[in-house]
């Protein structure tokens, strides 16, 4: 017969459960016995962050030092003041008295000096009255005795005789050309009266034929004629044009340029203006930051002759400006026709607003330090006191190096101020002119030459001499 035995893990699985089934009876019979927590009092704020009694004691104990100092200060200034004054009131006495001693001397001196020159000039009055008086008696004394024959013939004194005494009346002797207005020409002055008006008409028609070879001569005549809308083609920029870019729609001294005229002259209905050519243009120039390109005006043209006669046409002449304004001659294009010849953008805004940038970073930092070492109080009047709490070293080098950061800044400013953005054309470039007014190339004999030399043939100077 079979005997039956028990498992044994059956009994170790059985108290297994037994034992977590009263642990979770007891866990939630302990969660249930638990009260609510209740708020025994109400929360309150905490103490705002302000300065404790002995901070404000010892900032009122900086403050009255610090008054106290400078009223110490203000009354060593107020004595030296009052020091100053009363040695300046001493020296201006003394000055006073000095000048007026010089002022007594300079006129004593003076007076000395004046009754001096009058003792000379009484001794010269009277040894010149002496000097006088012996020569008035000697002559007297020795009389005049001269004789006729001492008078040369010819004088019209022959009527004068021996011991007569000369007399103050002026004798006045004709001449023998002498021309008599009431004369007849048969008279004796009649030749000489012919003679001179034969030479007054004589000169009279040779200065008339003089004036009006003159006035023939004088001449303005008209050689060239450039129309108005004419376009010169091929001209050349004799110069870079440097075109200033508007600041607020204004440009502020204009760069100059020169162009040259080139040898096509497009007038109109397919004509050319021949002979044209080699003309100087003047104008400014002004720069388009966004085309990155530069228009320019012509203001003044120079042609000159093959003898040398120079004619130059400006719009700044009397007559050619309207409104107040001045009508500029023409402008330029490209070789294309475009009216803004393009270049290239020059600028130091990158540099500038760098430099600008690092040394107001510099500046707002530093503040930053030295605000950090300060504490402000707030009175009740609403006034705000500023003091030193913390490291003054660091205080100190926080201003400084503000201070300086702000230098540079104004320094970078008044550098900005100068400078300008600008579009450059080299030299060179080939552009065109296009003429907005009629130019009249007029030939002036008269006019002004590039040398007023005249020439001399060799050989015919060697003839000559």
């Amino acid at each position: 017969m079979a005997i039956a035995t028990s498992n044994r893990l059956l009994p170790l699985l059985a108290s297994a459960v037994v034992l977590m089934l009263a642990f979770v009876t007891l866990k939630s019979c302990s969660e249930k016995q638990e009260s609510p927590l209740v708020m025994e009092t109400v929360p309150q704020a905490p103490a705002p962050d302000a300065d404790s009694p002995a901070d404000t004691i010892k900032t009122l104990t900086a403050n009255v030092a610090a008054m106290t100092s400078e009223v110490q200060a203000l009354r060593k200034d107020n004595d030296q003041l009052r020091k100053g004054n009363r040695d300046l009131l001493a020296n201006r006495h003394q000055i006073e008295e000095n000048v007026a001693t010089r002022l007594k001397r300079e006129m004593l001196s003076r007076e000395k000096g004046q009754e001096a020159r009058k003792r000379i000039d009484a001794s010269v009055l009277s040894s010149l009255t002496a000097r006088v008086d012996a020569l008035s008696q000697s002559f007297s004394q020795s009389g005049y005795t001269q004789g006729s024959q001492d008078i040369p013939v010819g004088l019209g004194l022959d009527g004068v005789g021996e011991g007569a005494l000369p007399s103050d009346s002026l004798i006045w002797i004709d001449p023998l050309d002498i021309l008599e207005l009431d004369s007849k020409p048969s008279g004796p002055n009649g030749l000489l009266r012919r003679v001179g008006q034969s030479t007054g008409g004589a000169v009279a028609s040779a200065r008339e034929k003089s004036g009006n070879l003159t006035q023939k001569l004088n001449t303005v005549q008209p050689v060239y004629t450039v129309p108005r809308n004419a376009t010169l083609i091929g001209s050349t920029a004799m110069t870079a044009l440097v075109g200033r870019v508007p600041v607020q729609g204004q440009v502020r001294d204009p760069m100059p340029f020169k162009v040259i005229t080139g040898a096509d002259n497009l007038a109109a209905n397919g004509l050319t203006i021949p002979g044209v050519q080699g003309m100087v243009w003047s104008g400014t120039a002004i720069g388009d930051w966004t085309l990155s390109c530069v228009t320019g005006r012509l203001n003044s043209v120079t042609f000159i002759f093959e003898d040398g006669t120079i004619r130059t046409i400006s719009s700044d002449v009397r007559g050619n400006q309207s409104g107040g304004t001045r009508r500029p001659l023409g402008w330029i294009s490209d070789e294309r026709g475009i009216p803004c010849v393009t270049g290239e953008r020059k600028t130091n805004a990158p540099a500038f607003l760098t430099q600008r940038i690092g040394v107001m970073a510099i500046q707002a930092a530093a503040e930053a330090a030295a605000n950090t070492r300060t504490t402000s109080v707030v009175s009740n009047a609403g006034s705000v006191t500023s003091s030193v709490t913390g490291d003054a070293g660091t205080f100190v080098l926080g201003k400084t190096i503000s201070g300086g950061s702000e230098e540079v800044s104004k320094w970078l400013l008044e550098r900005q101020s100068q400078s300008f953005d600008a579009v450059f054309v080299p030299a060179g470039t080939r552009i065109a002119i296009h003429v907005d007014r009629e130019l009249p190339i007029d030939f002036d004999s008269t006019g002004r030459k590039l040398t007023h030399e005249p020439s001399i043939d060799p050989y015919l100077r060697t003839r000559l001499d």
